[in-house]
């Protein structure tokens, strides 16, 4: 009885340990990419986009519920990688896009005026938390949030990449 039970005890343990470890570097690995009309295509891993001023943003989600989305904002991520922004954001350039691509395939666009604040007020945020909680598997690590959409289907979850590009 006793050795069934040291022997339940270990299969529990190990079966844990196993599971943190597949989790551990996941989340570690959790990478957003940025590319294609920008001066430097860059990949942010976590601690990158953990070290960014951070923002909140109460919001409804699709059921209704409010929540406290805290993130960083999208404009600030595309700063650094230095795609258009303010007055560079004119002629051609107001045809160019973000293509915001999930782990799943599905994508979003937004056009550049959307993002930058200079001609819209509303902010995206490339949130990492949902009410104080690190993001749920089903929508993290990254999830971007537009708050003043009535819908969220531009909403992309488990965000791997973002690539401004020409519309054509």
């Amino acid at each position: 009885m006793l050795k069934s039970l040291l022997f339940g005890l270990l299969l529990a343990t190990t079966a844990t340990e196993a599971a943190c470890a597949q989790a551990a570097p996941a989340a570690a690995a959790a990478t957003i990419r940025i590319e294609g009309l920008v001066a430097t295509p860059r990949t942010f891993t976590a601690a990158e986009l953990a070290a960014l001023p951070h923002r909140e943003q109460t919001t409804t989600d699709k059921e209704g519920k409010k929540h406290v989305y805290r993130g960083v904002a999208l404009r600030d991520v595309l700063h650094l990688a230095g795609a258009p922004e303010g007055k560079a954001i004119h002629g051609p350039v107001l045809a160019e896009a973000v293509l915001a691509t999930a782990a799943d395939g599905y994508q979003a666009v937004f056009a550049l005026p959307e993002i930058d604040a200079d001609f819209s007020p509303q902010t995206i945020l490339l949130a990492d938390q949902r009410d104080g909680q690190p993001l749920p598997a089903h929508d993290g690590p990254y999830q971007l949030v537009v708050p003043l959409e009535k819908k969220p289907a531009r909403w992309v979850r488990q965000l791997t990449s973002l690539k401004v590009v020409k519309v054509q």
